[in-house]
This record gives structure tokens, sequence and C-alpha cells, in this order.
């Protein structure tokens, strides 16, 4: 999801079409609200017609993280959300430059996909960089809530994770302060490793400016 004036700034035009048809998917929030059924279920099977792991991305961007996933997992499928659109049309572009066929990027209000998701549908969730919103009258627009674990809690598959980058203190800490509350999610510290692999622009970018990048790998465990 964009921070700063970074999408803004972005020089693109929607995809025509076939790429459209292909990769771009945009679900109203006042249709998500009201009739929430006339979408897909947001699984492989609803989206892509076949039973695969699944990992969705929240806040996307550019789709630069999920696309290289992609790349090197073709057996898996992957979504990307962001409530911009302008972002996800250069992910469409990144997307058919790699000719990728196991990815696709919905253009929406991420909580009001929650109810779409089915019960053990991902294999992984990705929240890379949430904008903060700390403001109180922004408090409501937070990625990092207890509606978003419960939906992690029961839409991961057993073993299936979420993958927690910020580089902002007070949303490191409400994320350790709301995950006690879903016993069947166990979160240690984001490896080296992890925190290294595909940096996208924002990683580099806070990095860059000296930013310290806090991480939390949550997995999904097996009740009993």
């Amino acid at each position: 999801m964009g921070r700063g004036r970074y999408p803004a700034r972005l020089h693109v035009s929607p995809p025509p079409p076939a790429l459209a048809e292909r990769y771009f998917r945009s679900w109203p929030a006042h249709a998500l609200y009201h009739t929430p059924t006339q979408f897909p279920p947001l699984s492989a099977e609803g989206l892509f017609g076949r039973d695969a792991p699944l990992t969705l991305e929240f806040g996307c961007a550019t789709g630069e993280y999920l696309c290289a996933l992609a790349m090197t997992q073709p057996a898996a499928c992957f979504v990307g959300v962001d409530i911009v659109a302008k972002p996800l049309y250069r992910a469409v572009e990144r997307a058919a430059a790699a000719n990728l066929t196991n990815i696709l990027f919905i253009h929406a209000d991420a909580r009001l996909l929650y109810q779409r998701i089915p019960d053990a549908s991902l294999a992984a969730i990705i929240l890379h960089f949430p904008p903060p919103l700390l403001r109180n009258r922004q408090r409501n627009q937070l990625l990092v809530s207890p509606h978003m674990l419960a939906c992690a809690a029961r839409a991961l598959l057993p073993g299936g994770y979420l993958s927690f980058l910020t580089d902002h203190p007070a949303l490191f800490a409400l994320m350790q302060e709301l995950l006690p509350a879903f016993p069947t999610l166990r979160a240690q510290p984001a490896s080296p490793d992890e925190l290294a692999i595909f940096e996208s622009h924002y990683h580099r970018r806070w990095a860059a400016r000296g930013r310290n990048i806090s991480g939390l790998r949550i997995e999904r465990v097996a009740v009993g």
C-alpha cells in the first residue's frame, strides 16, 4: 500500500483489456459491502480454477515482491491487493513482462475482503510496510488490527504463516500487543534471510534512510 506520494508520481495507464482480463480485478467497496457474494471466493480454486497453495499480499503496491515470489514458485498462486489502483497498473505491467500465469491483482479495500476468504485456504499472508495511520481518526483504517488477525487465524492453513515487516516501532508494538488474543498464531522474529529476500521498493527506501526494519513470522499452529 502506498505511503507518501510515491503512487501518485507513477506515470501509468490502466492495462489494456487483454491484460486486465488476465491480471487485474476491481472490486468496488460499495458492492463488496452490500453484495459480497457476487465476487468469487478469494482462494486458488475461486480465482485460478485450480487447487494450489495461495499467497495473499495486502498492500502489494507495484507488485515487485509478489511477482518475484511468483517467478520462483510457478506451481503456487499469488494474489496482490491494494486500495490504490495506479500502482496495480504497474504491477500488471511487471507480471505481463514476466509472462506469469500464477498471479492476479485486485483493486479493493482489504478490510472488505476478509469475508471472501474461505477457511484454511491460504498458505501465506504478506503484510510488508503497511501505512501506520496513527492519527486517532485513522485508527479504524489500520491493517494491523484484530479483524486482520482473526482472518489470518481462520484462513491460514495449519503451518501457514503471516509475514509482517515494518519500519514503524509503534506499529510493530501494536502487532505484538494484539497477538496474544489469538492463541493459534505463534510469532517469532523474522530471520535475517527473510528480511533480505526480494527487498521491495519500500524496504530499500526505508532501509536507505537508516530506519530499523522489524519483522515477525507469525505461524498458524494446529489446534490440539
